[in-house]
């Protein structure tokens, strides 16, 4: 009778967890845009913003890449959002980007499906006046053949003041020329 009285809450708040994680948050009308470019050409854009959620402060957002990107920086996105921050005025919310929900580019990412973190910061008054930065540094992403040290191709990534990079094409061959797979495994 024991071992029963244990699994059923168990069970019970598993399921509770799994339903409240699948729910679906989905950006605002202006989120805020940031990012940068690869050297190769094409880059990655971040979309944010700021909510209040039960007093705390949380973030949504989402981020693309271009869809035509030379073979070395291909899905590398998420190596580049590793680094990165988002902050309000001053004050560094958050490092590491790879929460953020991945979706194809976009001339506005209003109403996209978002990756969402909840702080431990308390929500303040002002804050949804405050403007958000999404801050990624410029970053050297090395390509070696043989995993040596040394040689190589070097690809910089840095922000370009361009306010959505990953609208830009990284490749002037055709698209399908460049396109060798997707996240879904499938080949294009």
């Amino acid at each position: 009778m024991r071992p029963l009285r244990l699994i059923v809450p168990l069970a019970l708040a598993l399921t509770c967890s799994a339903a409240a994680a699948g729910s679906t948050v989905k950006l605002g009308p202006s989120p805020v845009l940031g990012g940068g470019e690869y050297s190769t050409g094409g880059g990655v854009t971040v979309a944010v913003e700021l909510r209040n959620w039960a007093g705390k402060t949380g973030l949504c957002g989402v981020w693309a890449e271009s869809e035509r990107l030379t073979a070395y920086v291909r899905h590398k996105g998420n190596v580049v959002l590793r680094k990165g921050s988002i902050a309000l005025g001053n004050e560094v919310l958050t490092h590491n980007l790879n929460f953020l929900e991945q979706v194809a580019p976009s001339q506005s990412y209003a109403g996209a499906p978002a990756g969402c973190v909840r702080l431990s910061r308390d929500w303040r008054a002002g804050d949804a006046n405050r403007r958000l930065e999404v801050r990624i540094p410029r970053q050297e992403l090395h390509f070696d053949r043989n995993g040596t040290k040394g040689g190589g191709l070097r690809v910089t990534f840095r922000d370009k003041g361009n306010p959505n990079p990953a609208l830009t094409s990284g490749s002037l061959i055709p698209k399908k020329w460049t396109s060798f797979g997707s996240l879904s495994g499938k080949i294009e």
